[in-house]
C-alpha cells in the first residue's frame, strides 16, 4: 500500500498549452512546503490567497491559492490546492519545486483513495467518481454524479441493518435454544424478512445489469448481403467516413468497428462483411466473421433490400437470428413504395426504414434507444451500480441470500443458515468499503487519473 504520511501532489488538470493549472498538495507538510516558495506566507486555516511564488530569489509565478485544514477537505488531510498560469513548462516547474520541498508526485487516484481511507466518502462514492470522469452518456453521467454524492447509498446501509437484525433474531435462538418465542424468529417471519430483502438485492441487481450494457457499450453487428448498406449506415451512424462505401459487392471483407454514444446508451458498433456465396478466399473468411458477429452480438442490426428479403442468402440470415435481439432494417428507403411499406407492416415486427445514404437513420436511433431505454434506469432515484466488481459483489450476496432462503425452508439447523446471512453481510461490507483487503483497494484506485 503507498506511504499514507506522506504529503503528495500532482496536477488536477492535464498538462498542457492553456490559461490555467490546477495543482493540488495533500498531507500534512502542504502549508510548510507552500510557505517555502513564498515571500508572504499563508496561513493554516481555509482561506483564498494570491501570491507570488519564488525558486529562491526568482519569480516563478503569481498564483491563486486556496487552502483547506484538516479534516475539512477532500482527502480529510491538510490541502493546498494553486492555480498557476497554463502551459506545460510552467506547471511542471512549479511540481518540480514542491517535489524538491518535501512532497512526492501522487500515484493514479491517491487523492482518493487518501479520502476513502480517511472515511470522508465510502466505497461506492469513490466508483462513483471515477465513473463520472469516463461517462460516455447521460445515463452513465446521472449515475456517476449520484453515486459520487453518496444520494442513494443509504440503501445499502439500510439493507446491512436489516440482515444484522434477522442474524441477530437467529444468533439468539441458537444461543438461548429454550427461548422459541423470540419475536421474529419463527420460521415465517425470518423467510418473509429475509425475501423482503432478497427482492431488493434482486431489483439492484437488475437495474445495475442493465445499466451497465447501456454504458459500456452494447455489442452491435451490422449484417446483410453485400451493397444492402451495411457500411453507409454505419458511417452515418459514427456520422464520419470510417468504412469504405462502393457500388461494388464484396468492398467490406473485414469487420470495421466504432464507437456511438447517444443520450442514455452507448453502442459498439461492428461493420460485418456482406452474406453471399463466394470463392474468393478472403471475402470468405470476412463472410465467416459475420456469421460469427451474429453469435457473438447483444444487438443485431439485420440490413436489407426489400426486393430481395426472401433469397436464399437473407433466410439463412434470418435462421441465424432466432433467439437474437436484433432490429430488421430496411434500408434505401427512398426506393421502397408506399404499397410495399404496407405488406411489409402487415408481415414484420421489429422493423424501420432508413436512408443512410441520405443520413436519415432517426428512426433506427429511436428503435435502438426504446428496446434499452426504460423509465426503471432514467426516472428511478434507487442505487444503480454500473462497475463490473460492484455488480459481481451484489451477486454473491444475492447468493447467498437465496441459498439460506432455501436452507430455512428445506428445515436445515438455524446454524447453517446464519454461516451464509454473514457471508453476505461481508460482501456488503466490502461494497461500501468498511471490510476490504489493502491491495484490492489499491488496484481499485489504480485505474483512476492522475490528480483526482
Amino acid at each position: 500500500m503507498n506511504n499514507f504520511n506522506q504529503t503528495i501532489v500532482a496536477p488536477t488538470t492535464n498538462i498542457s498549452t492553456q490559461a490555467i493549472s490546477l495543482i493540488r498538495i495533500s498531507g500534512d507538510d502542504s502549508f510548510n512546503i507552500i510557505n517555502k516558495l513564498l515571500k508572504t506566507k499563508i496561513k493554516e486555516e481555509k482561506n483564498v490567497w494570491v501570491r507570488k511564488m519564488f525558486d529562491g530569489q526568482e519569480l516563478v509565478d503569481e498564483v491563486v491559492i486556496t487552502s483547506f485544514v484538516s479534516p475539512a477537505s477532500f482527502t480529510g488531510e491538510n490541502v493546498v490546492e494553486i492555480a498557476c498560469h497554463g502551459g506545460i513548462l510552467n506547471t511542471q516547474r512549479i511540481i518540480n519545486l514542491i517535489i524538491k520541498n518535501g512532497a512526492r508526485m501522487a500515484n493514479k487516484g491517491e487523492f482518493s483513495q487518501r479520502a476513502f481511507l480517511n472515511n470522508k466518502i465510502d466505497l461506492i462514492q469513490a466508483e462513483g467518481i471515477n465513473d463520472l470522469i469516463f461517462a460516455k452518456n447521460e445515463l452513465a453521467l446521472k449515475i456517476g454524479v449520484n453515486n459520487m454524492s453518496g444520494a442513494h447509498n443509504q440503501s445499502i446501509i439500510n439493507l446491512k441493518s436489516n440482515l444484522l437484525d434477522i442474524i441477530s433474531r437467529i444468533q439468539v435462538s441458537i444461543d438461548y435454544p429454550d427461548y422459541d418465542d423470540v419475536e421474529g424468529s419463527s420460521i415465517e417471519d425470518l423467510t418473509k424478512s429475509l425475501s423482503a430483502i432478497n427482492n431488493e438485492v434482486k431489483s439492484l441487481l437488475k437495474r445495475s445489469k442493465m445499466a451497465i450494457k447501456n454504458t459500456n457499450g452494447i455489442k452491435t453487428a451490422i449484417v446483410g448481403k453485400t451493397n444492402v448498406g451495411k457500411s453507409s449506415l454505419l458511417n452515418a451512424l459514427l456520422n464520419e467516413d470510417k468504412a469504405i462505401v462502393t457500388d461494388i459487392h464484396g468492398t467490406t471483407r473485414d469487420i470495421v468497428t466504432g464507437e456511438i454514444n447517444l443520450e442514455n446508451i452507448s453502442l459498439n458498433l461492428i461493420d460485418t462483411a456482406g452474406i453471399r456465396k463466394t470463392n474468393d478466399i478472403v471475402e470468405g473468411l470476412g463472410i465467416e466473421k459475420s456469421l460469427k458477429m451474429i453469435d457473438e452480438a447483444e444487438l443485431v442490426l439485420f440490413v436489407v433490400d426489400f426486393k430481395s428479403i426472401n433469397d436464399e442468402e437473407n433466410k439463412m440470415i434470418f435462421d441465424k437470428l432466432k433467439g437474437k435481439t436484433y432490429i430488421l432494417v430496411f434500408n434505401k428507403s427512398e426506393f421502397i413504395t408506399n404499397e410495399e411499406k404496407n405488406k411489409i407492416s402487415k408481415e414484420k415486427i421489429n422493423f424501420v426504414y432508413t436512408s443512410a445514404i441520405n443520413n436519415e437513420i432517426d428512426d433506427l436511433i429511436k428503435k435502438i434507444e426504446e428496446m434499452h431505454i426504460n423509465e426503471e434506469l432514467t426516472k428511478n432515484d434507487s442505487l444503480i451500480l454500473i462497475n463490473l466488481e460492484q455488480i459481481s459483489l451484489v451477486q454473491q450476496v444475492k447468493d447467498r441470500l437465496e441459498k439460506s432462503l432455501s436452507a430455512i425452508i428445506g428445515g436445515m439447523p438455524i446454524d447453517i443458515v446464519n454461516v451464509d446471512l454473514h457471508e453476505a453481510w461481508d460482501y456488503l461490507n466490502q461494497l461500501i468499503g468498511e471490510q476490504y483487503d489493502e491491495e484490492i483497494i489499491d488496484n481499485i484506485f489504480k485505474k483512476y487519473c492522475l490528480g483526482k
